[in-house]
């Protein structure tokens, strides 16, 4: 995969294109603020990644659709991204395009056809990544990767923050997570495990898990069947002391075996019909909660009864006193008369008003003694009655609450019988095992026979996929990768060169294998040693990707790798002579003719696109030379899209 061009579809429906060159050195140059550094950010931004990078300014403010025309060696295939809306940081509206000749489409032909997963997942596909699930060790916590193209893109760029980095060596190494990543998935792009692994770590899963299941099996049997008969005798010594046999042990084996067979014919007592469809000692305590709520109520009833007879009868006491007093001195027969006194029985001289009314209280005080004596009968009825129902509550009461307590311990004795009855049903269990077990020693024999054919397969898959054969193959390439990057470093005349350079996975950095231990990337000395094997590495990756077949993209794109030689600002033309020194115009000029003779070695195989300030006066960079150059009004973005006239 290489690119043909970049398109960026402006909101006034204008396109601008960059076309690159296939298969060699395409180098774009200008000054500062052009929108060079800002073209690895679309060109990853259509491949996939998951937030556009593209700086605030003119280009976010005037474009619509970024776009990628991708060049395989069977097809093309065109990729448009939406922008990003005002205040988000990605959009996953896409637009692909596959075909064996493609011509970028108008503005109006884009539509949002598919979406980021789409996109990655053909990327994917067409690169050829199969399915694949990174290894993580037992007694590590992380989750496993699934490989995807979007894990190729560690290798392909290097910003302008990252080619000149002393610490970080791949690209997007500085965020959380990444190294990690890179550290995972390294391994399988170089090619230390093969394609074919997780299909082979799959079979070996399956394989191990027959095999755990035939040696459970067989140790199941082993463990029932125990010391052979004695096994038997001590599981019908058990079923004896829980009812089930006689006791009386056999004299040989058949006769076990027999007296075993008769025990598991045993099965618990069934309940009667019906007998759980309402438990009775529910039904008791209700009965026993409304004889004792009636009881209640009848008490206090008879305890207001009494009361009222009480007091009725100190009533009729304090009446029958008073009539008793004027009974004594028989002022009611002198009451008879209201006209003449009762004392001295002179007359009044008509009704008197005192005699009327004394009268009439003596009558009304007859009228109530009467009555008391009437209602006495009917109030001694009731509490009688009261005290009848009383009894034959409290007779209900005691015998609910006996019922209650049998009922109690019969369900305790059923409980202890239900216990009985689990005892005998485990015992019983293990019996019917057992006597499983002894009519299957031959496939103990077959279960064994299978597992021997297992082993062979599973030590050969285990001996294919060992995680040790896994690292020394991994650091055998690495020690080929090694001599390029040794070689190359001494091309550029990079300090340390002249011991042997080699990458280190673990700490994803860059070392030299001294005879006094190894030298780390950041302890190299100068920037120009930290740009430079940035580019070895990433050269020497590249390569060996393309001779192994790897499916990783056959470009590389590097932003500003001169920055530590040129005053970017002070740069006007890119000229070597705005270098100062001469060693370092010389160390300039050595860089790019390196990368051009790498590329050339590596033709037809690998396109490197560099955005740099400088511009080279000699005829083979200049022809590397794509679009214009991006100086005064020149620019990625046209001047008229963001200054209308």
């Amino acid at each position: 995969m290489q690119i043909k061009a970049i398109a960026l579809y402006g909101n006034n429906n204008e396109r601008r294109d960059i076309v690159f060159q296939l298969s060699g050195v395409n180098i774009i140059t200008g000054a500062s603020k052009r929108g060079k550094s800002s073209l690895l950010d679309i060109v990853e931004y259509c491949l996939g990644a998951s937030e556009c990078n593209v700086a605030p300014g003119y280009i976010s403010q005037t474009v619509a659709w970024y776009a990628l025309l991708l060049t395989f060696p069977d097809t093309e295939a065109f990729i448009a991204r939406a922008a990003p809306l005002s205040g988000q940081k990605s959009n996953g509206a896409c637009h692909l395009l596959v075909g064996n000749s493609l011509e970028l489409p108008e503005k109006k032909e884009l539509q949002a056809s598919t979406n980021v997963d789409g996109v990655t997942a053909f990327l994917t596909s067409k690169l050829g990544i199969p399915e694949q699930i990174t290894e993580v060790p037992e007694q590590q916590t992380r989750k496993a990767i699934s490989i995807a193209f979007k894990h190729s893109r560690y290798y392909l760029f290097q910003g302008q923050d990252e080619v000149a980095a002393r610490r970080t060596l791949f690209h997007r190494q500085a965020e959380p997570h990444i190294p990690q990543a890179i550290k995972d998935t390294l391994p399988y792009f170089m090619g230390a495990a093969e394609d074919n692994r997780l299909n082979d770590l799959e079979r070996l899963r399956e394989l191990k898990r027959e095999r755990i299941k035939l040696t459970k099996r067989v140790k199941e049997i082993e463990n029932i069947a125990g010391d052979g008969f004695q096994k038997g005798t001590e599981l019908l010594s058990e079923a004896a002391g829980l009812g089930l046999d006689d006791g009386i042990m056999p004299t040989n084996d058949e006769h076990l075996l027999h007296k075993l067979q008769t025990v598991t014919r045993w099965t618990p007592d069934q309940p009667e019909p019906n007998q759980n469809i309402n438990d009775p000692l529910l039904r008791l305590e209700q009965e026993y909660k409304v004889f004792s709520e009636k009881k209640r109520n009848v008490r206090a009833r008879l305890r207001a009864a009494n009361e009222y007879n009480n007091s009725s009868l100190g009533f009729e006491h304090e009446v029958e006193e008073q009539s008793k007093r004027l009974k004594s001195i028989k002022l009611f027969e002198s009451l008879k008369s209201t006209e003449s006194c009762p004392v001295c029985e002179n007359s009044n001289g008509g009704k008197s008003h005192f005699l009327t009314t004394m009268h009439n209280f003596i009558e009304e005080l007859d009228n109530k003694l009467e009555g008391v004596s009437r209602s006495k009968p009917r109030v001694n009825s009731y509490v009688a009655r009261l005290r009848e129902e009383d009894q034959q509550l409290a007779a209900g009461l005691k015998k609910t609450r006996a019922a209650m307590t049998k009922l109690r311990e019969e369900q305790d004795a059923l409980r202890t019988k239900s216990e009985l009855d689990a005892a005998r049903l485990r015992a019983l269990g293990r019996i019917s095992l057992y006597l499983e077990s002894t009519s299957l020693d031959n496939d103990t024999r077959q279960l064994n026979e299978k597992i021997a054919l297992l082993d062979p397969q599973i030590d050969e898959l285990e001996a294919r996929l060992d995680p040790i054969a896994l690292q020394e193959t991994l650091d055998s390439q690495l020690s080929l990768i090694s001599e390029d990057m040794t070689a190359w470093a001494r091309d550029l005349k990079l300090e340390h060169s002249e011991y042997p350079i080699r990458l280190d996975i673990k700490a994803l950095t860059v070392v030299a294998e001294t005879p006094h231990g190894r030298i780390p990337l950041y302890k190299m000395g100068s920037g120009e040693n930290w740009v430079g094997y940035h580019l070895v590495t990433y050269l020497a990756l590249a390569k060996w990707f393309i001779e192994q077949n790897r499916p990783v993209g056959r470009f590389i794109f590097f932003d500003q790798p001169t920055q530590v030689y040129f005053p970017s600002e002070a740069s006007v033309t890119g000229d070597l002579d705005e270098i100062k020194d001469d060693e370092d115009r010389a160390s300039v000029k050595r860089m790019f003719e390196w990368i051009f003779e790498v590329v050339d070695q590596l033709y037809p195989n690998l396109q490197v696109i560099i955005t740099d300030h400088a511009d080279i006066g000699e005829e083979w960079f200049q022809d590397a030379v794509i679009d214009t150059k991006w100086r005064d009004e020149q620019a990625l973005i046209p001047k008229h899209w963001y200054e209308p006239n």
